[in-house]
C-alpha cells in the first residue's frame, strides 16, 4: 500500500469545492483502503427548493472510493449510494451499490496526468450534474450501449446476420449451434462460434426480440434465471422461463445456453447502423435431479459482452480503409513467400476482399526465417496463405500454382512479388490484364522497389523498368542498388542450397508493410494515370526514406507493320525529340536512342535520346548522323547500366512532315545488318508526330 498516496489522494478530495464531509478508513484485510464523502450536486433550478430532481437525483450525493493496494498505477472503484435511480446510461450492473462510468476510458491512464485525482474528481462532479439534468443521453449522437465493464467474459457472432435472421423467421430465434466456450483462468468466459472448430460444444442459441421500443434504462442486475425472468418480463418479455425450460428438456445433454435479448431502442446505438441492442447471457445448466427439471431459478447467469464475429466490416472499421469491395474482381497476390506473404496478410487485415493467391512452391523449414506464416511445412505456399486469408477476413480466396496458366481477367489488381524475371517477362508481354505492381527487394536488402503501373496501360512495367535502367547511367545509388550482387548460395540441407537474399524478417516486414500502404492507396484511389516508382531505402538510423518517380503517362507506342517487334518511347524521349526539332528548324537533325530491349517479348523501350555528335550534318534536306566519340559514349552507357541500356538505332526530323522516304529505309536496312539483325529502330519526327521507318 502507497501511504503517501493515499493521504494525497484524502487532501485532493478535502480541497476539491464540490466534496465534503471527507473520511477515511482501512486498509482492510485486502490492503483495500475506503474513502467517504459528499458531493454537492448543481441542480437545475427547478430542483434547487425541492433538493432533488424528478430523475432522483438529489443535492447532496454521497460517494464512496475504494482504493486498491496498487493505487495510484491503479484506479480507485466509485460507488454511489444503494438506492441511487438506475435508469441512466453510463451505469454498470450491479446488485446493491451504483457503479457510475465517469470516463470514456481506462481511468487508470487518466490519474497518470497532470491533473491526476482531480481529473477524476472533476469526471464525477459532471456525470452527476448531467445525471441531474438528464443530460447523459443525447438522441442525436445516438443510443449509448448499457455498461457492463464487469462482465463475464464475451460472446462472439455477427449480430448482422441475427438481424436478418428476426426479418425472416420473427422475433424468437432457436438454433443449435457450435460454439467454442472457453473458461479462462481468470474466470473470464468466452464464447466463439467457430463452425470449423474442432473443440466445439453443441449450445442452444436463443434470442428474443422485445416487440416495444423500450426508450429507458431499467437496470440490469442479473445474476440467476430470476433475475433473468424478471428482467425479461420488465422489457417485454414475460415468456423466457417457458423458453428456457423447454430448450433444456430438447436439448438435455448440453451443458451451456446462450441467450441474447435484442431490445429495440428509440435510436441507432452510438456508431452502428441498428437501434437493436443486444444484451448477451451464458446459462450453465445444473446436473439433473431425480424428479425434478434441471434448469432451476438460482442457477447462475452471468452477462457476457458482445465482440462482432470477424468480418471484413470490421476489419475495415478497424484499420480505416474506405476502397470499395468488388466481390467479382480478385486481388491477385503473384508471389506467396516472404514479401508476397506479408503483403497479402496486411491487405487482408485491412478488410481488402476477395483474394487469388499464386505460387507452385511448397512451404519448407528455412522459409519459418521470414515468411508471414509458421508451422505448415510440405503444404503450397498459395494455399497456405489462401487460408490465412480467409481466417481473417471469412472471404472468398481462391489459389492457383502458376502465374503462366491462370486466368487474371477476373482480377481487379495484380501483386507480383516473385522476384521471377520469366514472371515479369510473362506481365510484359500479356497486356490483356489489370495493372501491376511489382515489388521486390534490391541493394542485399537495404532497399525495395514497387514498380506500379498507369491505368489503361498508358505505362506498364517494361516502361517503368526502361525509366529507371536509364536513371542508373547517371545515378551511381541507382546503379549500384541494381547491378550490385543481390543472393548468397546458403546451405538448407545436406545436400540442398538455396540462392537467396540474406536479410532479416524485421527488414522484409518494413518494406512489405510500407508497400502495402501504398497498395492500399491504389485500392482506394484507383490506378494512377502516371507510372511510379517507389524506392524505399534502410537507413544506418533504424528509419526509412523514400524516393517516388513519376513517370509520365502519355507513352508514345509505335507498331511495326512489318514485324512483331512493338517499340515503346517514354513519354520524356518524345519530348526531347520535339524540342530539338522544333529548335533545328528549318533544318533537318537527328541522334540516337537508347533504351532496353526485353527478351522473350518482343518490346523495345526507348528511353533516351544522345544529342547529334559535332560531326553531324544538318540541312533543310538532308541529316546525316556524325561518329564523333559516339561509339565511346555508347559504351560507357552499356558498361555502367550492363547492357540494360543500349544503343537501338538512330532518329532524325521531317520538319515539313512527310513519311519515310526510300533513303530512310535503305538506312534502316543497313543499320539492321550493321547490327547483325538485332532489334533495331529508326524513328521520324514530323509535326503530326513520330512515325517509324
Amino acid at each position: 500500500m502507497d501511504n503517501f498516496g493515499i493521504e494525497k489522494a484524502k487532501k485532493y478530495i478535502e480541497q476539491h469545492n464540490a466534496f465534503s464531509d471527507v473520511n477515511f478508513s482501512g486498509p482492510d484485510a485486502n490492503g483495500v483502503s475506503t474513502i467517504t464523502a459528499s458531493v454537492k450536486i448543481g441542480l437545475p433550478s427547478k430542483y434547487l427548493k425541492a433538493g432533488i430532481t424528478s430523475t432522483g437525483v438529489k443535492a447532496i450525493e454521497s460517494v464512496k472510493f475504494l482504493f486498491p493496494k496498487t493505487f495510484p498505477l491503479q484506479a480507485p472503484k466509485i460507488y454511489l449510494r444503494d438506492d441511487f435511480p438506475r435508469g441512466f446510461p453510463h451505469i454498470n450492473s450491479s446488485e446493491k451499490e451504483v457503479s457510475p462510468c465517469v470516463y470514456e476510458g481506462s481511468v487508470a491512464e487518466l490519474l497518470q496526468q497532470s491533473e491526476w485525482l482531480n481529473g477524476l474528481l472533476n469526471q464525477l462532479v459532471d456525470w452527476l450534474e448531467k445525471a441531474a439534468s438528464n443530460d447523459l443521453l443525447n438522441y442525436k449522437q445516438g443510443w449509448e450501449p448499457m455498461r457492463n465493464d464487469d462482465s463475464a467474459g464475451f460472446i462472439i457472432y455477427d449480430t448482422n446476420l441475427t438481424l436478418k435472421a428476426f426479418e425472416k423467421n420473427g422475433p424468437i430465434l432457436t438454433a443449435n449451434i457450435k460454439f467454442k466456450i472457453v473458461e479462462g483462468k481468470d474466470g473470464k468466459i468466452v464464447a466463439n462460434q467457430l463452425n470449423n472448430s474442432e473443440k466445439t460444444e453443441n449450445c442452444t442459441f436463443l434470442c428474443f426480440l422485445t416487440p416495444d421500443i423500450i426508450g429507458s434504462y431499467i437496470p440490469n442486475p442479473v445474476r440467476n434465471l430470476a433475475d433473468l425472468y424478471s428482467y425479461g418480463s420488465s422489457i417485454g418479455l414475460p415468456n423466457l422461463k417457458v423458453n428456457i425450460e423447454s430448450i433444456d428438456e430438447k436439448y438435455s445433454n448440453e451443458n451451456w445456453i446462450l441467450l441474447t435479448l435484442a431490445v429495440k431502442r428509440p435510436c441507432k446505438l452510438i456508431g452502428q447502423d441498428t437501434n437493436i441492442e443486444f444484451l448477451n447471457y451464458i446459462i450453465k445448466k445444473s446436473k439433473p435431479r431425480k424428479g425434478k427439471k434441471r434448469v432451476l431459478p438460482e442457477i447462475s447467469v452471468k452477462l457476457l459482452n458482445h465482440i462482432s464475429q470477424n468480418s471484413t466490416i470490421l476489419l475495415r472499421k478497424l484499420s480505416g480503409t474506405k476502397s470499395p469491395i468488388d466481390e467479382n474482381k480478385y486481388i491477385a497476390l503473384v508471389g506467396c513467400g516472404s514479401l508476397g506473404s506479408k503483403i497479402g496478410l496486411h491487405l487482408a487485415r485491412n478488410g481488402n476482399s476477395p483474394f487469388l493467391c499464386v505460387d507452385g512452391d511448397i512451404f519448407l523449414p528455412h522459409n519459418a526465417a521470414r515468411h508471414g506464416l509458421f508451422l505448415a511445412m510440405s503444404h503450397n505456399k498459395a494455399d497456405l496463405l489462401a487460408t490465412a486469408i480467409n481466417n481473417i477476413t471469412k472471404g472468398m480466396v481462391d489459389s492457383s500454382y502458376s502465374a503462366f496458366e491462370t486466368d487474371f481477367g477476373t482480377s481487379r489488381i495484380i501483386i507480383d512479388s516473385t522476384a521471377s524475371l520469366a514472371v515479369r517477362s510473362f506481365f510484359i508481354k500479356n497486356k490483356n490484364r489489370p495493372s501491376v505492381i511489382s515489388t521486390g527487394l534490391y541493394h542485399k536488402g537495404n532497399s525495395g522497389i514497387a514498380f506500379i503501373e498507369a491505368n489503361n496501360g498508358r505505362v506498364m512495367l517494361c516502361d517503368l523498368w526502361a525509366y529507371f535502367y536509364n536513371l542508373s547511367i547517371e545515378n551511381e545509388f541507382i546503379r549500384e542498388l541494381l547491378f550490385s550482387q543481390q543472393t548468397s548460395s546458403i546451405q538448407i540441407g545436406q545436400s540442398c542450397r538455396s540462392s537467396t537474399l540474406v536479410v532479416s524478417d524485421a527488414r522484409i516486414s518494413q518494406y512489405a508493410s510500407l508497400f502495402s500502404e501504398k497498395i492500399q492507396d491504389v485500392l482506394e484511389r484507383g490506378v494512377p494515370n502516371s507510372g511510379q516508382i517507389l524506392q524505399l531505402e534502410h537507413n544506418d538510423n533504424y528509419s526509412i526514406s523514400s524516393n517516388i518517380y513519376n513517370v509520365d503517362g502519355q507513352t508514345n507506342v509505335c507498331l511495326s507493320n512489318r514485324d512483331e517487334l512493338e517499340v515503346r518511347v517514354l513519354d520524356l524521349v518524345v519530348k526531347k525529340i520535339s524540342e530539338q526539332s522544333k529548335l533545328k528548324a528549318p533544318n533537318e537533325t537527328g541522334g540516337v536512342l537508347l533504351g532496353t530491349i526485353f527478351p522473350n517479348t518482343n518490346i523495345i523501350v526507348v528511353s533516351d535520346i544522345l544529342p547529334p555528335p559535332t560531326d553531324s550534318i544538318e540541312t533543310p534536306s538532308l541529316f546525316v548522323l556524325g561518329i564523333d566519340g559516339l561509339e565511346t559514349k555508347i559504351k560507357c552507357i552499356e558498361k555502367r547500366t550492363h547492357g540494360k541500356v543500349t544503343y537501338l538505332g538512330t532518329w532524325h526530323s521531317h520538319p515539313h512532315g512527310g513519311q519515310a522516304s526510300q533513303t530512310d529505309k535503305g538506312t534502316f536496312k543497313k543499320l539492321l545488318f550493321v547490327r547483325n539483325y538485332e532489334p533495331t529502330v529508326c524513328l521520324i519526327w514530323t509535326p503530326n508526330g513520330i512515325i517509324r521507318v
